[in-house]
């Protein structure tokens, strides 16, 4: 967990804590609701590469303009043609998680309620945050349009660590369909297996200077990250655990779409045996914008394949 992150979960987990004591039961369940998605929020990690937008309702359906043209010059007087508009259609149907904890009677005798609390606010958190980052990139594991293999496995020969790096960003930006500018770097993540992120930050010698390849890329690329990601880092997991992917982050490449809350209640307050049980909500499903209505891919993303010979 990226440093200070810990301190802010704490402090969600502290803050209810010294609610739990109210006995309006709307009051306690909105409480519970908004400090265990705020606890989730803090831990997904991926939101960086698909930002969170939140829905007042289930089913997304829009269209927008991916490709438009210009017409220059327009001689002095004269109107420039409307030019060819793609339009590209965006469908997303957000799903349920759900998780509880309970408050025993026994706790409550004990007076012992509160690290209940605070227990199973941040397990709950922490079990919330763990889905929507594997729904996310499960997105990304699926939604690449660009590939290319490897140099050569980096835990056999790390020079392919830089140049593999370097290709993928290269690719995205001669895409014309991702269609990006310099800036756009500033966004990207290079979204690596555990494995492939450690050899990322050996240190080497690089042109002199004792740095190591996660380092000496980073500060190649202004506002570029390198990262691990734990659900792209197994064999048995999202991508066999072997690639590593370039991602251009932001709702253009896609979104973690997060139903509001608006209709219905997403905490649920009821009795089960000698406990009280709080039963937890939340609707979300991730979705990688395309490139156009005939695929369902983004050039905004790259695949890096068989960066690994032993994942």
């Amino acid at each position: 967990m990226p440093k200070g992150l810990g301190e802010v979960l704490e402090g969600i987990v502290r803050a209810v804590a010294l609610e739990e004591t109210t006995s309006d039961k709307v009051v306690k369940r909105d409480v519970i609701r908004n400090f265990i998605y705020k606890g989730a929020g803090v831990l997904t990690d991926a939101r960086i590469i698909l930002p969170e937008v939140m829905y007042d309702g289930l089913d997304i359906q829009s269209e927008f303009n991916s490709k438009l043209t210009v017409d220059f010059p327009v001689a002095e007087g004269a109107e420039g043609g409307e030019g060819a508009i793609d339009w590209t259609k965006f469908y997303n149907i957000l799903e349920k998680a759900e998780g509880s904890f309970k408050i025993t009677d026994e706790a409550t005798i004990r007076q012992y309620q509160k690290k209940q609390w605070r227990t199973g606010v941040r397990s709950l958190a922490r079990a919330f945050a763990k889905k929507k980052n594997y729904d996310i990139m499960a997105a990304v594991v699926g939604g690449f349009t660009l590939s290319t293999a490897t140099g050569g496995a980096w835990d056999t020969n790390t020079t392919y660590v830089v140049s593999d790096i370097i290709n993928g960003i290269n690719k995205i930006l001669e895409s014309d369909t991702a269609d990006i500018v310099l800036a756009d770097i500033a966004k990207m993540v290079v979204a690596l297996p555990i494995k492939a992120y450690n050899i990322c930050s050996q240190l080497t010698t690089i042109n002199n200077l004792k740095t190591s390849f996660r380092d000496y890329i980073e500060s190649q690329y202004n506002g570029l990250k390198i990262l691990p990601f734990k659900d792209i880092s197994q064999s048995t997991g999202l991508g066999g655990g072997n690639d590593g992917y370039v991602i251009v982050g932001g709702e253009e490449t896609g979104e973690h779409g997060v139903y509001n809350g608006a209709h219905v209640p997403l905490v649920e307050e009821k009795r089960k045996g000698a406990a009280t049980k709080y039963i937890v909500r939340q609707y979300f499903k991730s979705k990688i914008v395309p490139d156009s209505s005939s695929v369902a891919t983004s050039s905004r993303i790259h695949q890096i394949t068989t960066i690994l010979g032993s994942p």
